[in-house]
C-alpha cells in the first residue's frame, strides 16, 4: 500500500525555499568599468569580452576572473571592438557573436577564443547582422536569438562547430532586443527584453531544438530589458535590467512547472550586466547603475540552493494523514497476524 501512495506524496505543487546561506558577497572589481557586455565560464574562470568602456566606446578587451583566487587578468584582445554582443562558451572555447561596431553598425561576426592557446580566430559570418541579441549553446550548437538592426528581430540562427556552418531555425513568437536567455533541461528559455518603441517585455518563451518549436510560458513578474539570467539548482535566476526611469535590483527565479518566485535582490541595481554560474554560485558582473550610458566594475557572488518543499499547508496535512494511515494499517495487519 505504501508504494501505491508514493505518487501522491510527490504530486503537490512545489514551492521555493531558501537556505540560510542564501545571499550576496562583493568580490574584487574588474580592472575597468564595463557595461553592455556578456560573460561566460570556462572551467573555474569567467571571461568578459568587449562592451562599453567609460567613454561609451566599444572595446576589444578581454578580462578573465579567477574565482578561486578572486583576481583578474587580461586575455588576448578580440579581433574587433564590440558592444552589445552575445557571449557563450563550449568545450573550453569562448564564442562572441554579433554586437555593434563603431558608429553603431550591426555586426554579423563570429569570434572564437581558444582559452588554452589564448588566441582568437574568426568563424563564418552569422546570416543576420544584429546587436543586443542573446546566445547560448544547446546540444552542441550555438543559438543566436533576437536582437536589432534596422528593426527589432525574432530571428533564430544556429551555428554548428562540427560543420562550421549556420542554419536558420524557427523564429521566436515575438520580436525582442536587449533580452536574455538560459538553457535548462536541453531547452532554451528567452526572457524579457524590449521592442522598437523601448517598451519593456515580460515575455518568457521556450524553444525546443528537437521539434524546432516555441511555446509561451508564465511571464516574467517584472518587465525589464538589459537584464541577465543564469541557471542554478534547476532554476533560472533573472537579475537586473532597466526602464527609461530606473535600473532594477530584482532577482526573480523561474522554476519550470512551478512558476516565478522573488529572491534576495541585488545589492546594487544595474543594467547591461552579465552573469555566469560556476559550481553553486552565480557571478554577476559589471553593468550600468543608471539607465542609458553608465558603467561599473562591480563583481558579486550570489549563492542559493533550490529546495523542494510542499507548497501548501493543506497538502502537507494530507501527506501526514496518508503516512499515519499507512502506519496504522501496517500495525493493524501485524496485530491481526500475531493473534
Amino acid at each position: 500500500m505504501f508504494f501505491l501512495l508514493l505518487p501522491l506524496l510527490f504530486s503537490f505543487p512545489l514551492s521555493f525555499a531558501q537556505e540560510p546561506s542564501e545571499g550576496w558577497k562583493r568580490l574584487s572589481d574588474m580592472p575597468e568599468v564595463r557595461s553592455e557586455m556578456e560573460s561566460a565560464a570556462i572551467n573555474d574562470k569567467i571571461y568578459v569580452a568587449g562592451g562599453f568602456n567609460s567613454q561609451s566606446e566599444g572595446t576589444n578587451t578581454v578580462f578573465i576572473y579567477d574565482i578561486k583566487e578572486d583576481t583578474w587578468e587580461t586575455g588576448a584582445p578580440m579581433p574587433l571592438s564590440l558592444h552589445h554582443a552575445a557571449t557563450t562558451s563550449f568545450e573550453e572555447k569562448l564564442y562572441v557573436v554579433g554586437g555593434y561596431l563603431d558608429s553603431w553598425i550591426p555586426s554579423n561576426s563570429l569570434l572564437i577564443y581558444d582559452s588554452k592557446m589564448n588566441i582568437w580566430t574568426v568563424g563564418p559570418d552569422m546570416p543576420t547582422a544584429r546587436g543586443a541579441l542573446t546566445a547560448q549553446f544547446l546540444n552542441g550548437e550555438l543559438f543566436a536569438v533576437g536582437g536589432v538592426n534596422e528593426g527589432v528581430l525574432s530571428v533564430n540562427e544556429a551555428y554548428d562547430p562540427k560543420t562550421n556552418a549556420w542554419e536558420t531555425k524557427s523564429k521566436m513568437p515575438s520580436s525582442r532586443e536587449h533580452l536574455t536567455s538560459a538553457v535548462l533541461d536541453d531547452q532554451l528559455y528567452v526572457i524579457g527584453g524590449r521592442d522598437g518603441n523601448q517598451w519593456n517585455k515580460d515575455l518568457n518563451e521556450r524553444y525546443n531544438p528537437q521539434s524546432d518549436s516555441w511555446e509561451t510560458l508564465e511571464p516574467l513578474p517584472t518587465a525589464r530589458s538589459g537584464l541577465t539570467a543564469s541557471v542554478l539548482s534547476g532554476a533560472i535566476f533573472v537579475f537586473g535590467g532597466e526602464s527609461n526611469l530606473k535600473t532594477y535590483e530584482e532577482n526573480e527565479v523561474f522554476v519550470p512547472g512551478e512558476g516565478w518566485f522573488s529572491q534576495q535582490p541585488m545589492p546594487i541595481s544595474r543594467h547591461g550586466l552579465s552573469s555566469t554560474t560556476i559550481g553553486n554560485n552565480i557571478y554577476v558582473i559589471g553593468g550600468g547603475v543608471t539607465p542609458g550610458f553608465s558603467f561599473s566594475a562591480i563583481t558579486e557572488e550570489y549563492h542559493n540552493t533550490v529546495i523542494p518543499e510542499f507548497g501548501s499547508i493543506v497538502g502537507l496535512i494530507l501527506v501526514i494523514s496518508l503516512l499515519c494511515i499507512i502506519v496504522l494499517t501496517t500495525k493493524n495487519s501485524l496485530f491481526i497476524r500475531l493473534r
